[in-house]
């Protein structure tokens, strides 16, 4: 089949690696000029957790463009960019999406499919999620930062012909997914666990897994998650899953090592997600007349933290 992935960041690289070495046909549209270049020049390739060597990583050909005008048709698009770029992203590639060609998102924030709607039918959009992580380095290659299911559904809870066929897919490309009902509850838990995590190790500067190390980033995270719990119960929103706190330790756990995304963010100078995640929360909150202090405190320091720069060398 024929996938395009619009964005070759670290999720778009691990996605579009295991459907190439399916032996699907991937095209990635891309803004930046050397990693369009280098991937149709070199291809992609997952380096693994435990390696230091990157000229060992085995590459995989794919194609890839600066102008999504290029491509004429496919039968899945992926949504792997940062939230904030998610307008801009459907509206680029709004010519390829349709109900026998739909758009899948699999980005972390509450407001996406919001977005991707004003742009194309929502009957032509698929939610999703993946608990897959990774570090991009250099403009092909992809560190597996961690191993985890992927999700998909559709927004409607039914299990259609063309959910089924993604899902073979996905899983003959060695993608463990799950197809799922109440996909938007289960986006929910995750955003609000990660909103714990991602601001947290951002602002200690700590990977993933010693967050649990400290009583005081622990009880940190709960009060997040405590929060953003209180803010799903006022917005009605079935979270499938109830026992966050035990989501937040496995999640740090399987992936103790990694850096979160924010932190990357903010070390490689670059915008963080802290609005899709933690600034969502909030504005939900605000509409039933919550506050979420805990949330705001940390979008201030990340905001912060942004506008400084150069965080990783000052600190």
């Amino acid at each position: 089949m024929k996938f395009v992935i619009v964005g070759a960041g670290a999720i778009g690289r691990l996605f579009g690696t295991m459907l190439c070495r399916g032996n699907h046909e991937v095209t990635f549209v891309e803004p930046l000029p050397e990693v369009v270049d280098a991937i149709n020049q070199q291809g992609i390739g997952i380096m693994g957790m435990e390696s230091e060597d990157s000229s060992n990583v085995s590459l995989v050909p794919a194609k890839a463009v600066s102008n999504a005008q290029e491509i004429s048709s496919c039968d899945f698009t992926f949504l792997a960019v940062k939230s904030y770029n998610t307008l801009p992203a459907t509206k680029s590639i709004s010519h390829l999406v349709s109900e026998d060609s739909p758009i899948l998102t699999l980005q972390t924030g509450l407001d996406n499919i919001e977005v991707i709607e004003k742009i194309v039918p929502k009957s032509a959009i698929l939610g999703g999620y993946t608990f897959m992580g990774g570090t991009a380095l250099g403009p092909g290659i992809v560190r597996l930062g961690g191993t985890g299911k992927t999700y998909i559904g559709e927004l409607d809870g039914s299990f259609s012909p063309r959910l089924e066929k993604l899902h073979t897919a996905l899983n003959d490309s060695n993608v463990e997914t799950e197809m799922v009902e109440r996909i938007i509850g289960r986006l929910w838990c995750k955003v609000i666990v990660f909103s714990a995590i991602n601001p947290v190790a951002a602002i200690v500067r700590q990977r993933n897994g010693l967050l649990l190390e400290k009583i005081e980033s622990v009880n940190l995270m709960k009060r997040l998650i405590d929060e953003g719990k209180a803010v799903a119960d006022a917005c009605s929103i079935d979270l499938v899953y109830h026992e966050l706190y035990d989501i937040l330790y496995e999640s740090c756990k399987r992936t103790a090592n990694n850096l979160s995304p924010m932190l990357q963010d903010l070390i490689n100078d670059k915008r963080t997600e802290i609005d899709s995640l933690n600034g969502a929360l909030c504005r939900y909150g605000a509409k039933k007349g919550l506050s979420l202090p805990t949330h705001h405190t940390v979008i201030q320091i990340i905001k912060l933290l942004e506008k400084w720069g150069h965080f990783y060398e000052q600190g």
